[in-house]
């Protein structure tokens, strides 16, 4: 299963439309018979798009490598002009043949993406996780600690891990919140890294925090879990670890937390519970599926 968790109302609107060579060219071969004239059409729609989302875009720049003449050239704008003022739908049609096309390059991208950074999302030995200890499928997961869509998230994560025995959740921290989230996420890793059984009691205190943790809020659940040594003393593998994963997350083009990738999908943001599970279902069919046939 190959694709990314997608805002609904763009797939909606794709859904409804067909592709281009169908609905969407259709008008503007009902329009111009000519290829140039067509051609010369979609570049002043693609143009007129340009404008509207980037007003000091020159609506003259297209015109320098027309083949046309300037007859056809004008022709051309008066028809597209009535065009559009008689059925608006034109530019609407335009405007859903960009966003699927845009859709679809960044969908390869992803896909390319995930594969050539495979390695790093899973085979980090240094990385920490939760669940089963041998995993039959694997989730990815970019958190920070002072997220609080990363916090609200967290019951869900817990809820699949009861649900899915087989899962395990490799955990991705990045401080993207300020100074608060890099002392917490230098003191887990250090945690992982040198008392790892105390590592989910750590992480999960520092998740529940109501409020954004600072050096007090660090320092409570240090004393809480037996842990305060290792605060403000980080370990010094932990600097390049944590630059590692947010150089990752760039490379993956993630956004920001929470982000989990299941097999090759990405699921970015806060999602329900229903979502999460059925990414997970999907990716466990797939990968039954491949195993029966190979």
């Amino acid at each position: 299963m190959k694709q990314t968790i997608e805002a609904q109302n763009i797939t909606e609107s794709m859904q409804n439309t067909q592709v281009i060579g169908g609905t969407k060219m259709s008008k503007f071969s009902s329009l111009f018979k000519h290829r140039k004239l067509q051609m010369f059409a979609v570049s002043v729609v693609a143009m007129a798009m340009l404008v509207v989302s980037l007003p000091s875009v020159s609506t003259m720049a297209y015109a320098k490598d027309s083949s046309l003449s300037a007859a056809q050239q004008q022709e051309v704008r008066a028809i597209l002009k009535d065009a559009l003022i008689n059925d608006p739908d034109l530019m609407r049609e335009a405007i859903i043949a960009w966003q699927a096309r845009e859709q679809e390059g960044a969908n390869t991208a992803m896909q390319t993406s995930l594969v050539t950074h495979h390695k790093a999302m899973y085979e980090i030995k240094s990385d920490p996780w939760k669940g089963a200890a041998t995993p039959e499928i694997e989730m990815v997961y970019f958190t920070d600690f002072n997220c609080p869509y990363c916090k609200k998230i967290e019951p869900s994560l817990n809820q699949l891990i009861e649900e899915f025995p087989q899962l395990k959740i490799i955990v991705k921290m990045v401080p993207l919140q300020g100074e608060g989230s890099k002392m917490a996420v230098d003191f887990a890793q250090t945690v992982w890294l040198n008392e790892p059984e105390k590592y989910l009691k750590v992480k999960d205190m520092l998740m529940s925090s109501p409020r954004g943790l600072d050096a007090a809020a660090i320092a409570k659940v240090a004393k809480l879990t037996a842990t305060e040594r290792w605060v403000g003393n980080t370990d010094e593998r932990v600097a390049k670890m944590v630059d590692d994963n947010v150089k990752l997350m760039n490379e993956l083009g993630i956004g920001g937390t929470p982000s989990m990738i299941v097999a090759d999908t990405l699921i970015p943001g806060l999602v329900p519970y229903e979502v999460l599970k059925e990414q997970l279902e999907a990716a466990i069919a797939a990968k039954d599926k491949t195993q029966k046939g190979s």
